[in-house]
């Protein structure tokens, strides 16, 4: 068998790979049937391709021509519009001003607020010539707070030549409300200001909508929105002078840009320009996506075209094809069941319908013989390892058992000869031997558990207990262990109450035991400690058990590491400290087995500390 089968995995891992790309073969690659009809389509549908494109740019290029030159000249009329409205405005502001300070009578003050309202002006404020802090204000219209002193500095000391003087601030909020003040030093050098609403403006904002999210914006001269369709960048007066258009309609120029809109998430094509009299940039955007949706509209029609053809001929092809398949479709779904593992399937006796054909069912014929009998020699392979692999599993399990009986015996007789020792050189080999052999029988017992729980043999052996009284047996053996080493140890308990609980004693020890050698080991210095305590957690009950000493830590990197099988911290460690590497690891599989934990925490060079959780149940 092993002459012809060495390696029965490999051959079983490389048919699965085989297998699979057999699977992929059939799940990728089309019927010749559906081959043929499949590149009829296909070079129709890239003829249409490409004469669709070629249209598509042709028209998208006339659209987005058509578009800017439309955009900038409603883009133009409302900047015309806005700047014959401010020059009105600056006007009738500028008169009433000057009637008002003349002649400060209610009928002056009826008459012209009237005429102000019109113009969307809402209140108009006479404010003392600089320095006169004795004079008195005339206020004309609603009790609105003054502008903060900076606005109030820029309105005296920059008059707009080309608004007769006045000159209008950037948009401002006040109780609430969003005004341009206005601002119109008198002969005399008082400051008449006024609050401008943004109604008019807003009107002219919302008379330019098309499409579904083409629109007009209007910002002031500092970027600011004072009219936007979003209404969330409106109240806010969001500042959009980080937008290439709007860089651009600041600086005064006129034209088209291409950008992307923040508030509206997507690339826009604007018509951008401003008014001359204020620096305000108005623009007429409109989604990019707008226009190629209207051309693809335009060749909707062609697009049908192209696909009824496509269907016409594919349909064609298939016709054709189909006459050609049937022989290949046969000889598949024969190989699809080989494949499956359907070795009893029968290949006709003679296949006539073409030489080639005629050749695949020979070579189908000889492969299948061959299969079988591969099939079967791999299968009895793969039993035999299996056993082989059993038979090495329950070894090291008798063999750990076996081991023990003897090594118990020799350790027993050592330390009774340990106890009668007088010959001092006698003392010196019987100390040798007894260190010994308790390492070895260490070993042995970190072999058969670690044997058993790979082999999941483990049995769980739960019964009430007292765990005080268990703790308190092996704290005298590690007591006595640790003080041989040279360390102090220290142990603080459950106390006198109810600690008799329900879990498998032998195991809780062996998980603490395992823990506590590792703890001797590995501290030269110092001491080691054991606490325990039942702790409440949601409804259940928990026995903490916390192991700490004051040896050479661990990496937090490697703390990972500890609980793998055959790992130590370093190579370095495991030559000075020996051992195999598998107690913490079977401690944690124990551990898991009785639905707890185990949780590591270290320093390097200060110690370590373990902490055991497991569930428990109340005796």
């Amino acid at each position: 068998m092993s002459a012809h089968i060495k390696n029965p995995k490999r051959q079983i891992s490389e048919l699965s790979s085989r297998g699979a790309e057999l699977t992929r073969t059939k799940r990728w690659i089309w019927p010749l049937q559906r081959q043929i009809a499949a590149m009829l389509v296909m070079a129709i549908a890239i003829f249409a391709t490409v004469i669709q494109l070629w249209n598509y740019r042709t028209f998208m290029s006339t659209e987005i021509e058509r578009t800017q030159e439309k955009h900038l000249v409603i883009a133009q009329n409302m900047s015309l519009s806005l700047s014959r409205y401010v020059t009105d405005v600056a006007r009738v502001f500028a008169h009433a001003a000057q009637e008002i300070s003349n002649n400060d009578s209610q009928i002056t003050r009826d008459i012209h607020l009237t005429l102000l309202n019109t113009l969307n002006v809402e209140s108009m404020v006479l404010l003392p010539a600089f320095g006169e802090v004795s004079a008195p204000r005339i206020r004309v219209g609603k009790d609105l707070p003054l502008p903060e002193e900076v606005v109030l500095d820029d309105l005296r000391l920059s008059p707009d030549a080309m608004l007769n003087g006045v000159q209008i601030s950037g948009l401002q909020q006040i109780r609430g409300e969003r005004y341009f003040i206005l601002g119109y030093e008198l002969p005399d050098q008082r400051l008449a200001i006024g609050y401008m609403n943004t109604d008019y403006i807003k009107e002219i904002q919302q008379a330019i909508a098309f499409g579904e999210f083409g629109h007009s914006a209007i910002f002031d001269q500092y970027g600011r929105a004072v009219a936007h369709p979003s209404p969330k960048v409106e109240e806010n007066m969001v500042d959009a002078s980080g937008i290439s258009a709007v860089r651009r309609m600041l600086n005064r120029e006129t034209g088209v840009e291409v950008f992307f809109s923040p508030p509206m998430q997507m690339d826009m094509i604007a018509g951008i320009t401003f008014v001359p009299e204020t620096g305000w940039p108005v623009m007429v955007p409109q989604p990019i996506y707008e226009l190629s949706d209207a051309v693809n509209g335009s060749l909707s029609k062609s697009y049908l075209l192209a696909l009824s053809m496509a269907v016409l001929l594919g349909s064609a092809g298939w016709v054709v094809s189909r006459r050609l398949a049937r022989p290949v479709r046969r000889f598949t779904e024969i190989s699809s069941k080989i494949s499956d593992g359907d070795y009893t399937v029968t290949l006709p006796y003679e296949e006539s319908s073409s030489t080639e054909m005629c050749k695949l069912n020979e070579s189908l014929k000889s492969m299948i013989n061959q299969v079988r009998s591969s099939d079967n020699k791999l299968r009895e392979a793969l039993r035999l390892e299996e056993e082989e692999n059993k038979r090495k599993s329950d070894f090291l399990v008798i063999a750990g058992h076996e081991l023990r009986t003897p090594l118990s015996g020799v350790l027993g007789m050592l330390t009774i000869c340990r106890e009668q020792r007088d010959d001092e050189d006698f003392d010196k080999y019987l100390d040798v031997a007894w260190t010994s052999a308790r390492a070895l029988n260490g070993l042995v017992d970190h072999m058969v558990d670690f044997a058993e729980g790979t082999t999941g043999s483990i049995q769980l052996k739960k019964m009430p207990f007292d765990i005080e009284a268990k703790l308190r047996e092996m704290e005298a053996l590690y007591k006595s262990l640790a003080r041989n080493a040279g360390l102090d140890f220290q142990r603080t308990g459950l106390g006198d109450g109810s600690t008799m609980i329900v879990s498998d004693p032998e195991r809780l020890s062996q998980i603490i035991s395992k823990i506590m050698e590792n703890a001797i080991k590995f501290t030269k210095d110092g001491g080691i400690s054991l606490n325990s305590e039942i702790l409440q957690q949601d409804e259940r009950k928990l026995l903490k058990i916390t192991i700490s000493d004051t040896g050479i830590g661990i990496k937090e990197s490697e703390l990972e590491r500890i609980f793998m099988p055959f790992e130590q911290v370093e190579a370095s460690f495991t030559r000075s400290y020996c051992g195999m590497g598998i107690g913490l690891s079977v401690a944690q599989e124990i551990s898991k087995m009785l639905g707890g934990s185990i949780t590591c925490e270290s320093k390097l060079h200060e110690g370590t500390r373990f902490e055991i959780w497991i569930p428990i149940e109340l005796a």
